[in-house]
């Protein structure tokens, strides 16, 4: 992998457009798609269930929320690093493989040994280092992964081919927890929970490498990264480029609130419904059975919709909506029954968020032919930053009402509602975009 280092200077147009490869087949679309997929697997099946799993194993109940949150918020800090030093890199990259083949491939391999670490931990230290080392990875190859969006997709179709990038982020979860459930049952080893979506998110990433044909940056043409002056510029002025930081917040505020909800929902299942893990997990299946199908659905029609109709925001707003709703349905579920309610309301919501969301940043993402992985890097900030500090905040809005068995769930919740609502707000106030 080559990257240019040094001062900064700017290529022409001309050796931009020699760069940029044809529009894709819609058969490397298809691969794209299974390709973000299958590393999703990888990534999302320890968020949402094995890594709560595994702390479990290594600590004791009045003690696991507090491991778990030192867990996720330190990888989650180390993802908000690694995304945009990663996307810039990749922006650079001057090896005759492509720009963002080399970050895929280093990136997945990266993660995967960051997840091996997880499965064989005896310690809950060990477990912090390669979430870490995974998160750094992991979220190396996503900048890329991105960055092939408005490097090989033309407009017309960005909604759709984001949507179905977005149903696949988010039913990815489906096929880990699957797994994880199936293995609980059987009584099968923790470490198989965590290292089978690894293996799975490996085999879809370089799948999708091979048949990639990528851009192609010549060293002549590439512009030097300096250290220094990437930290002291890494910063994309709301005051300049107004679209983008609103359509940032928005980003921001909408994982906020759902990290509130993700990183807790099997202790929030064992806790106030006092299921065991095998039937948390199990729960947890049935659940994101029924978000993955209204989840495709929404993505699908609201992909269509919004590349028909040329209009991005109404279908942004009415998502986030609904997500708030589903969050407050859960802060106030009384009975296991009431949870499909707040799922189906999830996958409504999130569908349509995830068809349009990307396409709507893309839309108005700054500078697009000189720094579209380093800009797409700051944007993903915004799905790094709420993963930390949602954490960070989690155990203080816990303990209110702790004395009342399920408050402490129905405070964070709560808040993590209104917060995504006011997310939906920051949206309409986009002009670039309709």
């Amino acid at each position: 992998m080559n990257v240019q280092v040094g001062q900064a200077t700017a290529p022409g147009p001309s050796a931009h457009k020699e760069a940029r490869s044809a529009s894709a087949s819609t058969g490397v679309l298809v691969m794209y798609v299974v390709g973000f997929f299958m590393m999703y697997i990888a990534v999302m099946t320890p968020v949402v269930s094995t890594l709560a799993v595994k702390v479990s194993t290594l600590t004791d109940d009045a003690h696991r929320v507090g491991a778990l949150s030192v867990v996720t918020g330190v990888g989650a800090f180390f993802a908000f690093v690694a995304n945009p030093i990663a996307g810039a890199l990749s922006d650079r990259t001057t090896s005759r493989f492509g720009m963002r083949k080399p970050w895929l491939l280093v990136g997945v391999v990266g993660g995967v040994l960051g997840l091996v670490i997880i499965a064989f931990a005896g310690a809950i230290w060990q477990v912090v280092v390669g979430w870490a080392l995974a998160q750094t990875a992991f979220n190396a190859a996503q900048a890329a992964f991105q960055a092939v969006l408005p490097d090989q997709v033309d407009e017309a179709r960005r909604a759709k081919v984001s949507g179905w990038v977005g149903t696949g982020q988010n039913v990815s979860a489906l096929v880990g927890i699957g797994i994880a459930t199936v293995l609980a049952g059987a009584g099968i080893n923790t470490a198989w929970m965590i290292i089978i979506p690894a293996a799975l998110g490996l085999i879809g990433v370089v799948l999708f490498s091979l048949v990639l044909r990528d851009r192609v940056l010549d060293k002549a043409s590439a512009e030097p990264f300096h250290l220094g002056r990437f930290f002291a510029g890494f910063w994309v002025s709301p005051r300049k480029f107004p679209d983008f930081g609103w359509a940032w917040l928005g980003r921001f505020l909408m994982l906020f609130g759902f990290a509130s909800y993700n990183n807790y929902q099997l202790y929030y299942l064992q806790d106030r419904f006092g299921f065991d893990t095998a039937t948390a997990l199990s729960w947890q299946l049935r659940l994101m059975v029924l978000q993955a199908i209204l989840l495709t659905v929404s993505a699908a029609l609201g992909g269509w919709l919004s590349d028909r109709l040329r209009r991005r925001k109404v279908f942004v707003v009415i998502a986030t909506v609904l997500a708030g709703a589903a969050l407050a349905v859960f802060a106030l579920a009384g009975h296991p029954s009431l949870l499909y309610v707040a799922s189906g309301l999830f996958g409504l919501g999130f569908g349509a968020y995830m068809a349009v969301d990307l396409a709507l940043v893309t839309d108005v993402l700054p500078n697009r032919e000189t720094e579209a992985a380093k800009n797409m890097g700051v944007f993903n900030i915004a799905n790094a930053l709420p993963q930390s500090l949602a954490p960070a905040i989690a155990p203080a809005l816990l303990a209110i009402g702790a004395g009342g068995g399920d408050a402490n769930y129905t405070s964070l919740f709560l808040i993590g509602a209104v917060i995504i609502v006011i997310g939906a707000v920051s949206t309409m106030f986009i002009r670039g975009a309709r």
